[in-house]
């Protein structure tokens, strides 16, 4: 009776052992894992910071509402940066531009060097800042280094082509802006999101257009 006893409680020490052990572990990893998150947003910032002092300071772009966007709004300290990196502007002409490509908490936005500056990038009179909100992106047919960007924005459609260097980083990109978008702070009036409907509609039907000009295999609406 005495070593079922004492065989039952060493058991039990054993468990418990075990139980705070597991629990020690997994609160080691949260802490590593907070860490690791305070370093990468440190990084980002810091990524952002060292861009913003390489951007003229004159340099502004014009939105599809009129309104005009300058490198001081980029210093807005809501606008997080979540993802870079350079990227490839297909033109008009279907010719390639060099971009850097920014992610910030609300919109995307490109860059081009020029005299050893980064201004807004300026290709096909088209903004070079697009807003989050509304904001669709798709693979290009028979391209695995493409997506389309298209706004979907109530004050007119527009489609950006973008290009990456593989098939991964494109997957890459894509997946951080559709969870920009996903997480993207809403701005506009309860009221005004009753047009974001048909406004992917008609910038769906526009992409449509231009892939069937180009003779690319439209892509499949959400």
């Amino acid at each position: 009776a005495v070593k079922k006893h004492w065989r039952k409680l060493y058991n039990q020490m054993q468990t418990l052992y075990a139980s705070n052990l597991a629990s020690t572990i997994c609160l080691i990893k949260d802490v590593i894992a907070e860490v690791d998150l305070k370093v990468n947003e440190y990084e980002k910032k810091q990524k952002l910071l060292e861009i913003l002092s390489r951007t003229e300071n004159k340099t502004y772009t014009k939105l599809k509402n009129g309104h005009v966007f300058r490198k001081q709004d980029l210093m807005r300290k809501e606008r997080i940066l979540l993802h870079e990196g350079l990227v490839y502007w297909k033109t008009a002409t279907g010719r390639f531009k060099d971009t850097l490509a920014l992610l910030l908490t609300d919109v995307l936005l490109f860059l081009q060097e020029k005299d050893q500056k980064y201004i807004f990038a300026a290709v096909d009179q088209k903004p070079s800042v697009i807003s989050l909100q509304r904001l669709i992106v798709r693979e290009v047919a028979n391209e695995e280094r493409g997506m389309f960007l298209i706004s979907a924005s109530s004050a007119g459609p527009e489609m950006y082509e973008v290009h990456t260097n593989s098939k991964e980083e494109r997957n890459n990109w894509m997946r951080h802006i559709q969870d920009a978008v996903e997480s993207c702070p809403e701005e506009e009036e309860e009221g005004k999101m009753s047009e974001s409907d048909e406004d992917r509609r008609i910038a769906e039907a526009k992409a449509c257009r231009i892939q069937k000009c180009q003779g690319v295999v439209p892509f499949l609406p959400l």
